[in-house]
């Protein structure tokens, strides 16, 4: 008996294959009928017998293409028609989008073949790609996706390459970036200081001569340009150093395959997988001593950021670049200023660097949305996103949410915005600090472009409650609905949004700062929460931050102001600890006058700066030079302590709800930690395990609650690790972010967790 169903599948399902897969499905199944792209999803028509239009409608759900994520396929029975063969229309605008935008995605194995063939049309092709790989989000302008909502609109295709567009057998077809030597885009070679271009067929030879030199070439990546150089070589290095102003924070490095990765660093399974995954993210990995490495790559951290090629431009620079170095080994860092947003034109890059880039590979295909270059690392038995971007993001999974638009606009670092329109949450790529304009207008143009891709104006804005922050003031700038969420509420609720949660929790906000409803800086909080509020029932115990913002810039004014909880000024000045070496009498004075009137020192029960205030006790740092150094350092010197006969304790006051870090601090002192490596080594990971174990006494109070663990402290792969080895699962679960980061780029999926179970 024959049947026909009208089908609208939606989720990510365009750019990913999904209509030549639904093509080939119902030849197979000697289905007729048609399917056709709308921004409200992918809409088919088909009829044939009922056996084979249940397999097909099987197959949907639980075999659709690779790169794609079917999140709700609706049928629906219709009289039966005339038809004859299965048709592909052309796309269809509507009001109602329920499509999803694709993350980038590394190029794919199939690809990679093609362009390493000498026979192939698209041999040596900088951008060969199919519906398996290539550009998405980056390249999109508007909702559905087809080439002509795209930058490469601009590129009309030549007859092979409209014939493979067009062949719905083919694995390009209706591949939207599609294109060849012939009528794609073009590398070039330029130079700060003569306005000529290398030859496109002498680019990638050039290229690879001025970085065997020592020189530092910029590169247009997929969502922006990378500054690269050998991280081999000691002057490529401090040449990247000193054009970033970064004087200590790692940088990450690209190999040429995992081979060449095995020589620099060493993982488990889960860490190799995530490193060749279609995704391509950096992993951070546990470094390997490799002579050949230069030092200031890593600045003494444990781990490696490491990616494999992702693009195809990428693969043909290293192919080139082997011709001088066997393993090539390159410093892949972000095109951009520290602290400011990617860059995406070559004119910009040469504007900001000038004549310290020895030169810029380009290309001509347009960068629409800016995407920078996911991290992950594993910690707590799991691979955990730190910064979610490019191949990772946007990311969306389906609701049940069917309300209006809702739009959060997260943390003022780290920053993301996320947006709930009905049967669909997303997240936007990595954004960044908005502490400068240019961040800033990134920031509004980044909101501009969600309410432009899906069609709608939210009539809900979700912020912080720190009135400082640009994103509040954004937010408190808009028409509609406002609703402010606590900071570490949100850090928790983003997790519970994670794993659809909507509690209660136990849940634990371990940060750097984030403002309290008491007008405190808050940072060691345990909240009972849901998505309709929480009570606050524990905390780190409260000490001040002398000056303010100076304090986290001078850590050592965070120690001395612990220290003043416990002794006097006197016996602190007797220490002789190196903290205060540079430090004359009148700076005590001063500091400690502020100390006791409390001006310009708010109280504090940040996690994030007792960690500062460690590092500094063990002479580990005088002044930070990037957001978390503190953290890594302490957990470098801990990873390198042997067994403790007694454990360093940290305990709630009984009948309270503060956490003591006095005990821990006393014994600190009176052991001179910072005398000996080994005694640093061991306080630092007698923190760690006391952190922990606090978690665990905390919980036991609470036996009925799941736990949730969130903040940027726990990005500590150390203090992950330590407490997932110690807990019981099975007794009581434990959540932390996976997907969804633990830091401030969290912030906006927590926000919008809560917005949504407002309606």
């Amino acid at each position: 008996m024959n049947e026909r169903y009208f089908i609208c599948v939606s989720g990510v399902v365009q750019g990913v294959g999904f209509r030549p897969f639904v093509y080939q499905l119902a030849v197979q199944h000697h289905l007729s009928g048609w399917v056709m792209n709308s921004s409200a999803g992918v809409k088919i028509d088909v009829q044939g017998r009922k056996e084979a239009l249940d397999l097909f409608v099987r197959a949907l759900h639980e075999r659709p293409p690779r790169l794609a994520r079917v999140d709700e396929v609706v049928c629906s029975r219709q009289h039966l028609g005339r038809t004859q063969g299965f048709t592909i229309h052309p796309s269809q605008h509507e009001t109602h989008v329920a499509v999803s935008v694709a993350p980038d995605q590394s190029i794919c194995p199939e690809c990679l073949s093609e362009m390493n063939d000498e026979d192939s049309p698209y041999y040596h092709y900088p951008f060969i790609n199919c519906t398996h790989c290539g550009p998405r989000y980056s390249i999109i302008e508007q909702l559905p996706y087809d080439r002509a909502n795209t930058s490469m609109k601009a590129f009309d295709f030549c007859p092979s390459c409209l014939q493979a567009y067009q062949e719905p057998v083919n694995r390009r077809y209706h591949a939207q970036p599609t294109s060849c030597h012939h009528c794609g885009p073009r590398v070039s070679l330029r130079y700060a200081q003569r306005a000529q271009a290398t030859r496109y067929d002498e680019v990638f030879e050039h290229a690879a001569e001025i970085l065997s030199r020592g020189g530092v070439i910029a590169v247009k990546g997929v969502g922006g340009f990378h500054l690269v150089g050998d991280a081999t070589l000691s002057a490529s290095v401090m040449k990247l150093r000193q054009m970033k102003h970064r004087q200590r924070k790692p940088f990450a490095v690209m190999v040429d395959c995992v081979e060449t990765a095995m020589q620099y660093v060493t993982g488990e399974s889960a860490e190799w997988q995530a490193l060749t995954a279609s995704a391509a993210p950096i992993v951070l990995m546990k470094r390997r001593p490799h002579p050949q490495l230069v030092p200031d790559v890593s600045c003494d951290s444990p781990y490696l950021g490491v990616m494999l090629p992702y693009t195809p431009l990428h693969h043909l620079l290293f192919e080139h670049y082997r011709h001088y170095r066997r393993e090539p080994i390159l410093v892949m860092t972000s095109g951009n200023l520290s602290g400011m947003p990617l860059v995406t034109d070559c004119d910009d890059m040469l504007c900001l660097f000038g004549e310290a880039l020895d030169g810029v590979l380009d290309h001509n295909r347009p960068i629409a949305n800016p995407c920078d270059d996911s991290i992950v690392h594993q910690a707590g038995h799991a691979i955990r996103v730190l910064r979610m971007a490019r191949g990772y993001a946007p990311f969306s999974h389906h609701s049940d949410y069917q309300g209006a638009p809702v739009l959060a606009m997260g943390a003022q670092q780290k920053s993301t915005i996320a947006m709930a329109v009905s049967g669909q949450s997303m997240v936007s790529p990595y954004i960044g600090d908005l502490d400068d304009l240019d961040t800033q207008q990134r920031y509004e143009k980044t909101i501009s472009l969600l309410q432009h891709l899906y069609q709608c104006q939210p009539s809900q804005w979700i912020c912080d409650y720190h009135p400082g922050y640009f994103s509040t003031q954004s937010a408190k700038a808009q028409s509609g609905r406002l609703l402010q969420v606590q900071h570490h509420h949100a850090h928790i609720l983003a997790v519970m949004a994670e794993y659809q949660l909507t509690g209660p929790v136990l849940g634990v906000a371990f940060d750097g700062t984030g403002m309290g409803n008491d007008d405190t800086v808050w940072g060691g909080e345990v909240l009972l929460a849901d998505t309709q509020g929480y009570q606050r029932c524990g905390h780190l115990r409260p000490f001040r931050l002398i000056g303010g913002e100076q304090a986290i810039r001078e850590p050592a004014r965070i120690l001395l102001a612990m220290l003043l909880e416990c002794y006097s000024l006197q016996d602190i000045q007797s220490l002789a600890h190196p903290a205060f070496q540079s430090w004359h009498e009148h700076d005590f004075f001063n500091l400690h006058q502020l100390w006791l009137s409390g001006q310009h020192s708010p109280l504090c029960t940040s996690v994030g700066r007792l960690f500062d205030a460690w590092a500094c006790l063990g002479a580990l740092l005088g002044r930070p030079d990037f957001d978390g150094e503190s953290g890594l350092l302490v957990e470098s010197a801990a990873m390198t302590a042997g067994h403790a006969d007694t454990p360093w304790e940290m305990n709630w006051e009984d009948g309270a709800s503060v956490l003591d870090w006095q005990p821990l601090l006393i014994r600190g002192i009176e052991s001179k930690i910072w005398l000996s490596q080994e005694a640093v080594s061991g306080a630092c990971r007698g923190l760690i395990e006391a952190l922990a174990d606090a978690i665990q006494q905390m919980a036991r109070r609470y036996p009925s609650l799941p736990v949730i663990v969130s903040g940027g402290v726990f990005q500590n792969r150390l203090l992950m690790d330590v407490l997932w080895h110690n807990w019981d699962e099975s007794k009581q679960p434990i959540y932390s972010g996976k997907m969804v980061p633990v830091n401030d780029s969290g912030i906006a999926m927590g926000q919008l967790w809560y917005g949504i179970h407002q309606c």
